[in-house]
């Protein structure tokens, strides 16, 4: 939970609508067409998952069925560099400070981390950044991006709570050997760094993935608890034949009670 250091898939695409609404890339308004045959400016080509096409989608829906090209169309017409800071801000790329031994950074997927694990031993990566291919592969959660399932668990609290990126911890007090007890405090790590539009409407794309026909977790409707949540399938390893990838981490991610959140989770298939 706080060590393994894995591609999110499509769960990151619940920081990227936050962040483009933040901004104002795009609103509720925004609608990219999601369709089948879609090819870069060099000729690479870019598909939704097993090649579907949704067509127009905005942001809840594209949400919903986690298009690939919705997102890819908006950081096409954003900027990463505008991107990078609220993903820090949601702390990705940094330690959560949780009070267990062994956790690791995860890794932010920015122009600069790219070209640095290029010049330095990261062979199959080139030392340029590519505004589409690079900001695609990105924004669904692949391309060099890492996080822990606690980094995940902890931004979709975040997310739930309102805009306050808390330090997870499990221990309550210390008590010494006379018995004195001192309760712990610990400080947020970000607040009031995102809109409560924002947030409100990442929040309804979530729902929406569960209790919209849209969805694409619709089997947890039934689980005796309003849940909300994105889903992620990251692909790793080589490709096969058929041009696919031999393995994949799948992952859902999301909060409860809609209405009034508690809880924050994340379930990780390794592989």
């Amino acid at each position: 939970p706080i060590a393994a250091q894995v591609p999110p898939g499509s769960t990151f695409k619940s920081l990227v609508a936050t962040g483009a609404l933040d901004s104002g890339a795009i609103s509720t308004s925004t609608i990219y067409t999601s369709r089948r045959g879609y090819t870069f400016s060099s000729g690479a080509p870019f598909q939704e998952f097993q090649n579907n096409a949704y067509g127009r989608l905005n942001v809840i829906q594209a949400i919903a069925k986690s298009s690939n090209i919705f997102f890819c169309e908006t950081i096409r017409n954003w900027d990463i560099d505008e991107l990078v800071p609220y993903l820090k801000d949601f702390g990705i790329g940094q330690y959560t400070g949780v009070d267990v031994p062994g956790e690791m950074p995860g890794r932010l997927p920015s122009p600069e981390n790219k070209i640095y694990l290029a010049e330095h031993g990261a062979t199959w990566l080139d030392p340029i950044w590519y505004p589409e291919g690079d900001g695609c592969n990105s924004v669904i959660g692949q391309g060099i991006t890492l996080v822990t399932p606690i980094q995940m668990a902890n931004w979709i609290a975040a997310i739930a709570n309102n805009g306050t990126l808390y330090t997870p911890h499990v221990v309550e007090k210390s008590v010494d050997d006379e018995g004195n007890e001192e309760i712990l405090e610990y400080e947020p790590l970000h607040e009031n760094f995102i809109s409560s539009k924002s947030l409100e409407i990442v929040r309804r794309g979530m729902w929406s993935v569960v209790h919209s026909d849209l969805g694409s977790a619709k089997i947890l409707r039934d689980v005796g608890e309003e849940v909300a949540v994105k889903t992620g399938t990251a692909e790793f390893g080589a490709l096969n034949e058929k041009g696919i990838y031999e393995h994949t981490h799948a992952w859902i991610a999301g909060f409860y009670p809609f209405d009034d959140p508690k809880y924050s989770f994340v379930v990780f298939f390794e592989d």
